[in-house]
């Protein structure tokens, strides 16, 4: 009886030493991933500023193309 309970015990810590492995690989992969959000997010947010200006851009040009014709 004495020995089914140590090797229970060491199940468990072997479970648990499996289940902080596991979880430090998910919390370096949960990172990688959030960085490559913020990289894209940061590349989203040029390109909306480029568009706006291209537009913005063209209203102006066709307000001026307007006012000589």
């Amino acid at each position: 009886m004495n020995s089914e309970g140590l090797s229970l015990d060491a199940n468990q810590q072997t479970a648990i030493v499996v289940m902080e492995m596991k979880l430090k690989r998910l919390e370096e992969r949960n990172s990688d991933l959030e960085d490559r959000v913020r990289v894209l997010e940061r590349r989203v947010f040029a390109a909306a500023a480029v568009v706006s200006a291209a537009l913005a851009l063209l209203g102006l040009l066709a307000q001026i193309s307007k006012a000589y014709l």
